[in-house]
């Protein structure tokens, strides 16, 4: 049976630590991260929201490029299945779109659901309080392997992380994480996620407070939707800004490095553990906006699945560990030759049930059920058309499809 030897990956922020642990007696190097999430695209669909009293919506007849398809004033607000409460005075409004699928970087980036904060108290240069929701089942190669190292990182709940090994963030503005303090584990009205405050950069910068966010990750109980906010913070003891890193004053001692300094790399650890004990040290309620504040804005967060609502909803299917199913139920497929291996046939969807036979590579089927998620693929109940053997089996991995769909029957042949 085809097998994936690849593990799931953390793909975000561990060029710092690599960097790091290079550059002693060089120059500060650029890091990047290599999950880029497209910006944030003009709403393409319309919807209808129901609101509830405390709330008022109001819909643009006809979108401009940068206007929201709709704006909440009240603290309630829902819109596309998702529900929030806005804490109070932490914005005066929120404004709501769906923004459409595209490509980027040579990956599809699918449509998601984007809230921004308005007049939200952020001294960033850079990034908008935003929160996203994505469907899992529907983002890419890279977006999925974000998605099962959150889930695995969630299940093991570290209370620390390297330094420069952020969380995964799927929301990525083309930046590594510098830090990761103030780590906490939240639970939303029908998910859980982590907290931290982080600072994204392209280079080893000073933390500042026009660059420190707020950033949660997290998933629906049922892995099926993503959702992630970044959100501007401040803290008292840092700078406002930053434009001469050498005039940045030290903390508890410990100065930002020179840049051509032949310690850098050790000296900027020294400098990173400084501002992450600092961090940590300062209490939620000292920031600006408060940790608790944002905290309860996440925790107010349900979002209503309708994936896999119908067993023949394969575009929705959360199978982390799964590439996005192209196949559905009456079409046919054949087994991928490439490697030639068989795919086994199981009595239900799962590697511990019962082995019911093989389908040799290239050899076609129909589907006959399914999709159902198990052990982290997408199976299918198949009926194989050279030996009429019926079975349940995997469709692939996240690195590989071992079914390949045909137009027809008569086409389904490598």
């Amino acid at each position: 049976m085809h097998v994936s030897s690849a593990g799931p990956r953390t793909l975000l922020a561990l060029l710092i630590s690599a960097i790091l642990a290079a550059c002693a007696g060089a120059a500060p190097a650029i890091v990047s991260s290599p999950t880029p999430v497209p910006a944030t695209a003009r709403p393409s669909v319309t919807a209808t929201v129901t609101l509830p009293a405390t709330a008022t919506s109001t819909e643009t007849a006809e979108p401009t490029p940068d206007a929201p398809l709709f704006w909440f004033s009240g603290p309630d607000v829902t819109f596309e299945d998702v529900h929030f409460t806005l804490p109070t005075g932490l914005a005066t409004e929120v404004h709501a779109l769906v923004a459409p699928a595209e490509e980027a970087f040579g990956e599809s980036y699918p449509s998601y659901t984007q809230f921004t904060l308005v007049n939200y108290p952020s001294r960033n240069r850079r990034l908008e309080p935003q929160i996203q929701i994505y469907k899992v089942g529907e983002l890419g190669e890279t977006g999925t392997q974000v998605a099962q190292a959150l889930k695995e990182l969630l299940a093991d709940k570290p209370a620390s992380f390297q330094a420069g090994i952020g969380i995964p963030v799927l929301s990525i503005h083309g930046a590594g994480q510098l830090l990761d303090a103030q780590v906490h584990y939240l639970t939303f009205a029908n998910g859980s996620g982590v907290r931290v405050v982080t600072q994204f950069a392209q280079n080893f910068w000073p933390i500042n407070n026009a660059d420190l966010v707020y950033v949660f990750q997290g998933l629906t109980s049922d892995n099926a939707y993503y959702v992630s906010a970044v959100l501007p913070v401040a803290a008292p003891f840092l700078p406002e800004q930053v434009d001469d890193p050498a005039a940045v004053p030290a903390v508890d001692g410990v100065s930002f490095p020179a840049s051509n300094s032949p310690n850098f790399g050790e000296e900027y650890s020294s400098y990173q553990r400084a501002i992450i004990n600092k961090l940590n040290e300062t209490s939620p309620d000292e920031f600006t906006p408060s940790l608790k504040t944002l905290d309860a804005l996440i925790e107010s967060i349900l979002v209503e699945s309708n994936v896999l609502s119908s067993e023949n909803s394969p575009a929705s299917s959360p199978c982390l560990n799964a590439p996005p199913t192209r196949l559905s139920v009456g079409q046919f497929a054949y087994v991928n030759p490439d490697p030639p291996l068989p795919n086994n046939l199981r009595k239900d969807a799962g590697t511990n049930q019962d082995f019911t036979g093989e389908i040799p590579p290239g050899k076609a089927m129909k589907i006959l059920d399914g999709p159902k998620c198990s052990d982290g693929w997408v199976w299918w109940k198949v009926r194989a058309l050279e030996t009429e053997l019926v079975g349940w089996t995997p469709e692939g991995d996240k690195r590989d499809y071992w079914l390949i769909p045909c137009t027809s029957q008569k086409a389904c042949h490598p």
